[in-house]
């Protein structure tokens, strides 16, 4: 079994976001990341988690709004 891990970097590239847009998920706690060392890394299992329950609530709340 192999995790796909990614850093600020590369996770911005994924998504398609600035990295400062990335950074500032981190730091209000609303994206899934660990630390190795001093580095910010990203699970992208988890990540691609966290953007369909986003997708998901996003839908359920487009039909009651």
């Amino acid at each position: 079994m192999t995790k796909e891990i990614c850093n600020i970097k590369d996770l911005s590239s994924y998504l398609k976001i600035s990295i400062s847009e990335v950074r500032k998920l981190v730091r209000e706690k609303k994206i899934p990341n660990f630390r190795l060392g001093n580095r910010i890394m990203f699970d992208l299992v988890e990540v691609n988690k966290w953007v369909e329950k986003l997708a998901e609530q996003e839908s359920i709340y487009s039909i009651f709004y």
